[in-house]
């Protein structure tokens, strides 16, 4: 299963949300395609900026998604959409943890690594890590695997505020694995913090 998340600029998100998603027409061109939604990531600083989270069983169904005429008809409509959508990336998903009904947040923390199966095996267990979690609030959800650059990820965090990511991020412990240049070849860096949609 592949997953593709796609940035959207828009004008106004409930005139968007209405026309796009409320009415069906997007969940009807995606059904015909066998590409499903999974949820509409709503940036928490700009309210008219989303992530279109999408999963297909091929990468091509993505590709036939994008050419249909009724979603580029409304992807250039400039009075809902100020920017057509960017895909960020094309991924394979890893769970790991279950969904935190009480998180406010997910954010989303890049990772370029010199090695992921290397990193991956320090990360998924770490006994600090769940620590530092733990104490926090914050929990790891998901790591998102770049199919286009599989030494690129993005992890998935659920929390309660930004303070308490900050507070993650800027931990001794996790600073100390983050300048560790066998891992990292840079350090991670916070993407943004979301709130998530259903559709």
């Amino acid at each position: 299963m592949y997953q593709l998340n796609n940035s959207v600029k828009l004008v106004d998100y409930d005139k968007w949300y209405e026309r796009a998603w409320a009415s069906g027409l997007l969940k009807g061109i995606l059904s015909k395609y066998e590409v499903k939604p999974v949820r509409i990531l709503r940036n928490d600083e700009d309210p008219n900026h989303v992530i279109v989270v999408l999963t297909a069983q091929s990468l091509g169904a993505f590709d036939k998604v994008r050419a249909d005429p009724r979603v580029q008809e409304l992807v250039s409509d400039r009075s809902i959409v100020a920017v057509p959508p960017q895909p960020l990336g094309r991924y394979t998903a890893t769970e790991i943890s279950d969904p935190d009904p009480e998180a406010n947040y997910g954010f989303h923390v890049e990772h370029k690594l010199v090695d992921y199966d290397k990193w991956f095996a320090i990360f998924k267990d770490a006994d600090v890590r769940k620590q530092i979690e733990g104490e926090l609030g914050i929990r790891a959800r998901r790591v998102l695997r770049d199919v286009d650059n599989p030494n690129n990820a993005v992890v998935i965090f659920q929390g309660p505020s930004q303070e308490a990511m900050d507070k993650l991020h800027t931990d001794p412990r996790v600073q100390e694995r983050f300048n560790d240049k066998s891992i990292f070849v840079d350090p991670p860096k916070v993407l943004g913090r979301f709130t998530s949609v259903s559709v």
